[in-house]
């Protein structure tokens, strides 16, 4: 979408100076798949819509106390929109863009503070599990568990250098079940009993999901492993190295 489309979309040049600011960073969201807003980016984009520099101090403060935006937790000295904020805008401006990657998710199962921002592929994982949550799509859920639980499981062994445990001999890795039987009593990596007396749980539920034919899982299936899921996903996200 052009720059002077979007400006006249929103009626940039009557906004305040806040929501112009709002509107350019979802523009260069959109555009630019840029999600965290350094302020001297903010006030370079104010001058490529025609507009003055904005004095980013007070800018910065105003976007603060709007609650439209936040500083960013995993890249320093940023802003990233405030997600009830940004669903708003999508639903206000999105269809104005094909969008084949946007994923609308909050927290709905995994929280995505503590969990998004350490590798992308994880992050869409996550925000997919949660999307299908809200969506009450829950085998679509459940599968995306399993999935997620036997990434970062193979990461685990990636990180504490013992990935040939868990790898075949062309070179691909075992089925899930496989690698959960390796890493319970793995005297490396050292998963709690606690942890792995629910792994079990956790592949199951998917793989009824992905593979019987009459089963359909409820929200009472995924609610049932939801707090184990996550004290898991704490224990193994320390023990690959992503926080």
């Amino acid at each position: 979408m052009q720059l002077t489309a979007f400006s006249s979309l929103v009626s940039l040049s009557e906004l305040t100076e806040v929501n112009k600011a709002k509107y350019i960073c979802f523009y260069q969201l959109k555009e630019n798949s840029i999600s965290s807003f350094s302020m001297t980016f903010i006030s370079e984009c104010f001058e490529s819509f025609g507009f003055s520099k904005p004095n980013t101090s007070r800018l910065k403060t105003n976007l603060l106390n709007s609650k439209v935006m936040k500083i960013s937790k995993t890249q320093k000295n940023t802003l990233e929109f405030i997600p009830i904020h940004l669903q708003q805008l999508e639903l206000d401006y999105g269809k104005n863009w094909i969008d084949s990657e946007t994923i609308v998710s909050n927290n709905e199962l995994i929280d995505e503070l503590k969990f998004c921002g350490k590798r992308g592929f994880i992050d869409k994982l996550i925000k997919q599990i949660n999307h299908t949550y809200a969506d009450n799509c829950y085998d679509a859920c459940a599968v995306l568990l399993r999935r997620l639980f036997e990434v970062i499981l193979v990461l685990c062994f990636q990180k504490n250098g013992i990935e040939s445990e868990i790898t075949q001999s062309g070179g691909n890795h075992l089925m899930l079940e496989g690698i959960v039987k390796k890493a319970i009593g793995n005297k490396v990596l050292n998963i709690p009993k606690r942890i792995t007396d629910n792994f079990e749980a956790f592949r199951e539920v998917g793989n009824n999901s992905a593979h019987s034919i009459t089963y359909t899982a409820g929200k009472k299936d995924i609610d049932d492993i939801s707090r184990n899921y996550r004290v898991m996903l704490e224990d193994l996200y320390n023990k690959a190295g992503l926080i």
